[in-house]
């Protein structure tokens, strides 16, 4: 299959949303509940089509990546990939995408992944991101 990336524009907010909704509502769930009011305030507030990366087949969005630039830092806000697309290597070029990109800017990488999800932390781990902290509901990762 043949992907194309490019940078997110205003005009892809709905389609970026319902496909975080798909890929994350069950973990969200799962630890908080669904609020679905909550989702909408926090995803427009964080929006940031600079910071976005898609991924499309044909015209079609299966994944996207969100990095916030934190001055010393870049952090992995998310990493989603639609279901039937997942396990061909979209997470990960996204992932080394965004290692390359503070590796050229002498910036570390950071990220937070759910404690229920450890599947994606042990790919974090294989990518050399280590725990350095943790929430409640979260591992604190960085890149070594």
């Amino acid at each position: 299959m043949i992907y194309s990336y490019r940078k997110a524009e205003e005009t892809d907010r709905e389609s970026i949303y319902q496909l975080y909704c798909l890929v994350m509502h069950s973990l969200v769930s799962e630890i908080w509940g669904w609020d679905e009011q909550w989702q909408q305030n926090d995803f427009s507030a964080h929006f940031d089509p600079q910071g976005i990366t898609l991924v499309c087949q044909e015209h079609e969005l299966v994944g996207y990546s969100h990095v916030e630039n934190r001055g010393d830092h870049l952090f992995i806000r998310m990493i989603v990939v639609h279901p039937r697309h997942q396990r061909k290597g979209i997470g990960r070029k996204l992932l080394a995408f965004v290692i390359t990109s503070g590796a050229e800017q002498s910036k570390g990488v950071g990220l937070e992944v759910f404690k229920i999800n450890g599947k994606v932390k042990k790919i974090y781990e294989r990518y050399g991101f280590s725990i350095e902290g943790e929430t409640p509901n979260s591992y604190v990762m960085a890149h070594a």
